[in-house]
């Protein structure tokens, strides 16, 4: 049986635990920003399951779950891909 109660619409202005700097590229401060961020990266990296899974923890926390472990894959996904990310 479906629930009519409505979902709750995602917060992509909620604040990152802490921001992430990604030089020459872009300052990550809000769940919006890292929404731009997945936004632009080339598709056969978006289809990667370490991307698939920071989208998945971005959709979770828009709505409402932990912005830490959103935080924590995204910060991993940068690792692996090598690109410099600096925590402020």
């Amino acid at each position: 049986m479906r629930s009519n109660k409505p979902l709750p619409r995602p917060n992509w202005s909620c604040a990152l635990p802490r921001r992430l700097v990604i030089p020459k590229v872009m300052t990550l401060r809000t769940l919006g920003d890292v929404r731009e961020l997945m936004r632009h990266l080339p598709k056969e990296h978006r289809a990667r399951h370490t991307w698939r899974h920071v989208a998945a923890e971005l959709e979770k926390a828009a709505v409402g779950a932990d912005v830490i472990d959103l935080a924590i894959a995204l910060r991993l996904a940068l690792m692996l891909e090598k690109v410099e990310c600096r925590v402020r």
